[in-house]
């Protein structure tokens, strides 16, 4: 087959979303599939890229967006030609609303949520967008598509509930790739972090992310030989967080590690106490199986996908989001029991090996387009 995305952002910019694009690409084009991507000229910080490009053997087609508002809030005008499907990524993307306006009809159309649906929007001005947003735009183009692939199943209950049919709707997570199993080394990890207990954040520093509500939780510890490690992108919300630690009175204990490559990033969740996600939101919760592939515990809000990904008490423990002292206790808890701290982050693995190896979940994405085509997955591929 010629699959064509559209995309708001892919390679060499980085992020949850387009990290799995590029190993979807990756696979479709292992599997002797043509490969074109349709993205932004613009970068996240607000640079060029040039209009054509390839990354092995992806094609990659940039576009200078007609108007730019932000993340999503951007428009671009594809130009697809000769594609067998075309494949969305990203909810609210309007250059997505605008393609399947315009495709449908002349070519199958699957569309993956990534970021979600199900969640209420964090503010006032966000729930206004999205009461506009859905019934003008949103809803119109998932019922121009064949098929939706959210991350997860409160998403999946979210559509059912506005009338998609099931067979329209094909669950399919971010998995992960064989080497995040690979073991990562505590002892570089402390050697880089100069910290011999810390519990580590994995993830944009942006306001949605609710790291500060962590921050709060360190400086409310009894142990004050613990640390936090911070990794990911600052997203607008590092000066604030730099400026919380600080009033809290922890000091050295918080590092602000930025971005770090992958053999970095296994060493520190295999040197962690627990991986903690205190997010707003999440659809699905990836560094949640980054952790697990690593066989450590997690801590993470209730919200989106994550209790559908989380089974509390076995292999991580979830709370109330916002509620600070119960994250407190969930991460005293994990600290003050190593024994059975180990034990969640054992079935953690386990549950990440067995269910969420990218290996099992990509050709789940090759039979979706041979369904929506009208024939079998060995007929549309050129490859073996």
């Amino acid at each position: 087959m010629q699959v064509h995305h559209v995309a708001p952002h892919f390679y060499p910019e980085t992020g949850g979303a387009e990290s799995a694009l590029l190993r979807l690409c990756e696979f479709l084009v292992e599997r002797g599939h043509e490969v074109v991507v349709h993205t932004s000229s613009r970068t996240y910080q607000r640079g060029r890229l040039p209009e054509r490009g390839t990354f092995g053997k992806i094609e990659i087609r940039r576009y200078r967006p007609v108007f730019r508002l932000g993340y999503y809030a951007t428009l671009l005008r594809p130009r697809i030609e000769g594609a067998d499907v075309v494949h969305l990524h990203g909810y609210a993307f309007l250059a997505n609303d605008w393609t399947a306006r315009k495709m449908r009809g002349r070519v199958p159309l699957v569309y993956s949520l990534y970021h979600g649906v199900a969640q209420r929007p964090p503010s006032a001005f966000a729930r206004a967008k999205r009461a506009l947003y859905d019934p003008l735009f949103g809803l119109k183009t998932l019922s121009r598509v064949d098929a939706i692939l959210p991350l997860s199943d409160v998403d999946r209950v979210w559509l059912e509930a506005r009338g998609f049919p099931a067979s329209k709707i094909r669950v399919i997570p971010t998995g992960l790739d064989s080497f995040a199993f690979q073991a990562g080394s505590p002892e570089r990890a402390r050697e880089r972090v100069g910290l011999r207990r810390y519990v580590l954040y994995l993830g944009r520093l942006h306001r949605e992310k609710s790291v500060d509500h962590l921050i709060k939780a360190i400086a409310s510890l009894p142990q004050r030989d613990v640390s936090l490690a911070l990794v990911g992108p600052d997203a607008g919300a590092k000066p604030d967080l730099v400026d919380l630690a600080a009033a809290s009175g922890l000091g050295e204990r918080v590092r602000f590690l930025g971005e770090v490559d992958e053999p970095t990033k296994r060493d520190l969740l295999a040197g962690c106490e627990c991986l903690v996600l205190p997010s707003f939101y999440e659809s699905q919760g990836i560094v949640i199986l980054e952790a697990w592939a690593q066989g450590r515990p997690v801590v993470a809000s209730s919200v989106g996908g994550v209790p559908f990904l989380v089974t509390d008490g076995t292999d991580g423990l979830l709370y109330w989001w916002g509620d600070v002292p119960a994250l407190t206790r969930h991460i005293e808890a994990l600290l003050t029991a190593p024994a059975r701290a180990a034990e969640m982050g054992r079935a953690g693995r386990e549950k990440a090996r067995t269910q969420y190896a990218w290996d099992r979940l990509a050709p789940r994405f090759e039979e979706v387009y041979a369904e929506v085509v009208g024939r079998r997955p060995s007929q549309g591929s050129r490859g073996p």
